[in-house]
This record gives structure tokens, C-alpha cells and sequence, in this order.
């Protein structure tokens, strides 16, 4: 005696399976695509920020100031580029024999977009000055972008000029003022 199933019996639950499983593909279909065009976006907001990088005037690039420094029969003077900068970013200090150079600029810029960039520029020097240099009368100023710091030097006091003989013994070696005592 053979027994008949019947093949329709699990049909229904099968395709309903299919169709449940088909959804689930379609759904994660749809989560793939809107990741790819959110990387797609980013991709094309970071190369704008490259290119814009790349372009921008070197001079905003992070540099050390440069720094000179000059002394003549009169003055001392040292000149810092600091063409970034403006008088309140900058701050000069004195401590005894020691200038202090500092400056400080932040900056935020905000594109149409709503994604912003932020530069944070800081720089810090450190001048001696040279012992014939007055502390007390220090000046700076600013003028096309250079910090001129300057200060007289002092006058050194005159020395006398005198002749120093030179003694001698006949074999003609100087003798120390010792050995001309003893003879």
C-alpha cells in the first residue's frame, strides 16, 4: 500500500517563507544604498577640504616666526615676522634680562553646509638681552607685520690709554716682575 502526500501541503508555508525573506533583502538593499551615498557625500566634502587646503597661500601654513637680530654702536634692535598676527594677539614681557614674545590666534569658519574648520596658531620666542643694553628704556612696535623691539645700548666708560714698558734681560726674555725683584 502506498501512501500519498500530497506536495501542495507545505506550499503555502514555503512561499510565505520566500516572500519573507525576499523583504528582508529588499530592506537591507535599501540600507546599502543610503550608506553608499552618505560615504559618497562625505567623499566629495573631504576632497572639497583637500583642494581648499592645497590651495590656500602658504603663509597660512604653520611657520615659526623668523627672527633677527641687529646690534650697532648704539642700539640693539631684534625684528620678528609675525604678519598673522595683530597687536592684541601679541604679548611682549620683560623679566630682568629676558624678552618674552608670544602670540595667540584662533580662528572658526562656518560653511553653507554647516561643516566648520577651526585654526589654532601659537607661537612662543625667547630674547636675552645683551648685558650693554639699557632693560629699562625696551620699546616695540609693530609696523607691515614685524615686531620691532628696540633698546639703546649704553656707553661704556672711557678707558685711559697708557704705554705698558716692556723690561727685558740681555738675552732678551722678558722676566716676570718676580724675577726682576730677586736680581
Amino acid at each position: 500500500m502506498a501512501l500519498r502526500v500530497p506536495v501542495s501541503a507545505l506550499w503555502p508555508q514555503s512561499q510565505l517563507i520566500c516572500v519573507q525573506m525576499e523583504n528582508e533583502m529588499a530592506r537591507q538593499m535599501d540600507n546599502m544604498r543610503r550608506s553608499a551615498d552618505l560615504m559618497n557625500q562625505l567623499q566629495h566634502v573631504l576632497r572639497r577640504e583637500t583642494l581648499d587646503a592645497e590651495m590656500a597661500p602658504r603663509s597660512i601654513a604653520r611657520r615659526t616666526p623668523s627672527c633677527k637680530v641687529e646690534k650697532d654702536g648704539q642700539h640693539f634692535s631684534a625684528t620678528v615676522e609675525v604678519e598673522d598676527f595683530t597687536p592684541e594677539e601679541l604679548t611682549v614681557k620683560q623679566v630682568g634680562r629676558k624678552v618674552l614674545l608670544s602670540g595667540k590666534k584662533e580662528k572658526k569658519e562656518e560653511s553653507e553646509e554647516g561643516s566648520y574648520s577651526y585654526r589654532y596658531q601659537e607661537f612662543r620666542r625667547e630674547l636675552e638681552l645683551p648685558e650693554d643694553v639699557n632693560p629699562e628704556e625696551l620699546s616695540c612696535s609693530l609696523n607691515n607685520g614685524q615686531l620691532r623691539i628696540e633698546a639703546p645700548r649704553k656707553a661704556l666708560p672711557s678707558v685711559p690709554e697708557r704705554v705698558v714698558p716692556v723690561k727685558s734681560d740681555i738675552s732678551g726674555c722678558i722676566k716676570s716682575g718676580e724675577e726682576q725683584k730677586k736680581q
